[in-house]
């Protein structure tokens, strides 16, 4: 069965061995064999004429680089830079192999942007995991470095050389340095761009995309400003030789202040670019959290409604069945019949009637907690007093209290306050063993405050949440403490604090406080 034009040939997927050697091929052979072509030729002294340099110059700008390397490694590590975020630096060791270009010479200038980076990667190689990682980068900086010095030298040269006849040699010097540095300031740009892309955050963009974002970076006015004094360099041939080496070493105070500022740089578009992401994810939680708290309030309001309703209906239908059947139970034992009903229909007419006179109380009770409709007809405070009477009624003793000068308030604030204060006495009965609550609340020009106090058993409210808010060892949800939970959520709704006041054997204090709009 033949494959359709366009999908992919499985028979010529690559083995994974061929993958594995060509990867090897790529990232250690052949930078390895470019490294040792152009050490062989910095080692064989080719015929290009040497700069004159003091002696021992290769041992004091070697000791520099390296230092100037394993300094700015410390650096990174100081700053706590992430590797993506490090590949966004200049590179100081190209402005030092400038340097031995033009003041020693081309050979010697290739031998250290060979040896620098394979030095600087030693402390990687130690760490396991790394190794291999770290040794693949250090080869591949080694090989970027050594081609542009390379390329770099032969323009100097060529430059030097076409340029004496007409100018001084200095001034020769000078115009090759100068298009030294631009083909230096090249070559590094190239390795930046090449390692932003092929890191392990790679964002895999267009080879112009990926230019214009490294033109565009603080990166590239760096790497500039390290090789700018490039062209000054040649300077140095006209001091002696210890002025020389002295002015090499003043030479690095404006090199690693320039990178310091470029370290610091960085690490302040790094701390920015984690704040943004830091106020992103915020913003995006706090979205969420307001369309949750939408959520809620609309979840509490259809609850409400379906209070209402099933609360109207049990009194429109169920309660006035109940009574019509209450009085027919009672004109039916009170009737004369001939002959008279038996003593037995007659107690069992009366335990009918008593029967449904209790249901009837109980249909009231239970419209009277589903949505009280004193609460809609004559506001909070008339149907908090009508809770107090109603559980003084069913239990413990409860007294209500009210200070200050009652008005109303948004329809849902009055609903999440007397469901709050429903649910505190029904606490206290149902759990506390209290045999007196007290229900206080008090009106000010900002806010009402609601207090239920109870003398029950007392409880450790933290505790009873955290226990809300961890599962079962059969995985099943604890059903201990929603009450508690859905009075916070209550309450959050309507931006009203509300807090419990608790110990074992001492009592509860649940306090309410809903801040008013300045318009209530």
């Amino acid at each position: 069965m033949g494959t359709r034009a366009g999908s992919p040939n499985v028979g010529h997927a690559i083995p994974p061995t061929a993958q594995l050697f060509k990867q090897f091929l790529m990232h250690f052979l052949l930078p390895t064999a470019i490294l040792l072509v152009l050490a062989l030729w910095a080692t064989s002294h080719p015929a290009i004429p040497l700069p004159t340099a003091p002696n021992g110059a290769m041992i004091v700008l070697t000791i520099i680089t390296l230092g100037a390397a394993f300094v700015a490694r410390a650096f990174r590590l100081r700053f706590d830079l992430d590797k993506q975020t490090a590949l966004a630096l200049p590179d100081p060791l190209y402005t030092l192999y400038l340097a031995t270009l033009i003041l020693i010479g081309p050979p010697q200038a290739v031998l250290l942007a060979i040896i620098t980076p394979l030095v600087e990667c030693l402390p990687d190689l130690l760490h396991g995991s790394q190794a291999l990682q770290a040794l693949r980068l250090a080869l591949r900086q080694a090989t970027a470095a050594a081609l542009t010095m390379f390329c770099a030298s032969l323009v100097f040269f060529w430059v030097s050389q076409t340029f004496t006849p007409q100018l001084s040699a200095l001034r020769a010097h000078i115009a090759g340095a100068l298009i030294a540095s631009i083909l230096t300031c090249i070559g590094a740009a190239a390795m930046q761009i090449i390692e932003q892309e092929s890191g392990p955050r790679a964002l895999g963009l267009p080879v112009k995309e990926a230019i214009r974002r490294y033109v565009t970076s603080p990166s590239l006015r760096f790497q500039v400003l390290l090789l700018s004094v490039g062209p000054l360099l040649p300077l140095a041939e006209l001091l002696d030789d210890i002025d020389a080496e002295f002015a090499w070493l003043l030479f690095l105070v404006p090199l690693f202040a320039v990178y310091y500022l470029a370290l610091v740089s960085v690490r302040l578009e790094q701390r920015t670019n984690e704040l943004q992401k830091t106020v992103a994810a915020l913003e995006a939680a706090r979205r969420r959290e307001a369309e949750l708290t939408d959520y809620a309030a609309l979840i509490t309001r259809a609850q409400e409604d379906e209070r209402r309703r099933l609360s109207r209906e049990l009194h429109d239908d169920t309660a006035q069945a109940l009574i019509a059947l209450s009085r027919g139970l009672d004109a039916l034992a009170s009737r004369q019949v001939e002959p008279p009903l038996s003593s037995y229909d007659v107690r069992f007419t009366e335990d009918l009637s008593e029967l449904t006179k209790r249901t009837l109380d109980s249909v009231r009770r239970a419209c009277q907690d589903l949505r009280p409709s004193v609460l809609d007809d004559l506001g909070l405070c008339a149907a908090l007093e009508s809770l107090a009477h109603s559980e003084s009624n069913r239990g413990p003793e409860c007294t209500f209290h009210q200070h200050g000068e009652s008005f109303p308030c948004a329809p849902w604030m009055e609903v999440t306050i007397y469901r709050i204060a429903q649910e505190s006495l029904a606490n206290a009965r149902q759990h506390a063993k209290a045999t007196k609550t007290t229900l206080d609340i008090h009106y000010s020009a900002n806010s009402i405050e609601l207090r239920v106090t109870d003398n029950g058993e007392g409880f450790d409210p933290q505790a009873v949440l955290r226990a809300s808010s961890a599962k079962l060892p059969d995985g099943t949800e604890p059903r201990s403490g929603l009450g508690l939970l859905g009075m916070r959520e209550r309450a959050a709704l309507i931006r009203a604090h509300l807090s419990i006041a608790s110990e074992p054997n001492s009592g509860t204090t649940v306090t309410l406080k809903v801040p008013l709009p300045p318009s209530h």
